[in-house]
């Protein structure tokens, strides 16, 4: 999958959006055709993707919580 800036003025593909796209998704095999999207229905997807889908929190390889108690046991 791949979201890049259109190279042609197309309009966007979202029902009822009648504004001029500036971004495309691509994907490989499946959808042959690019679908265009305007800067506004794409921050609306974002946001509805964001509601539905949280990431999650990289966990540490490091335990800082130990590491500050044992400089604060030597001082």
């Amino acid at each position: 999958m791949q979201v890049s800036e259109c190279k042609s003025l197309t309009k966007c593909d979202f029902n009822g959006c009648s504004n001029w796209a500036k971004y495309s998704f691509a994907t490989k095999g499946v959808i042959k055709k690019d679908l265009c999207f305007c800067e506004q229905c794409l921050k609306e997807m974002y946001q509805a993707l964001g509601k539905m889908q949280v990431p999650k929190g990289i966990e540490s390889p490091f335990k800082y919580g130990k590491k500050l108690k044992k400089v604060e046991d030597k001082s």
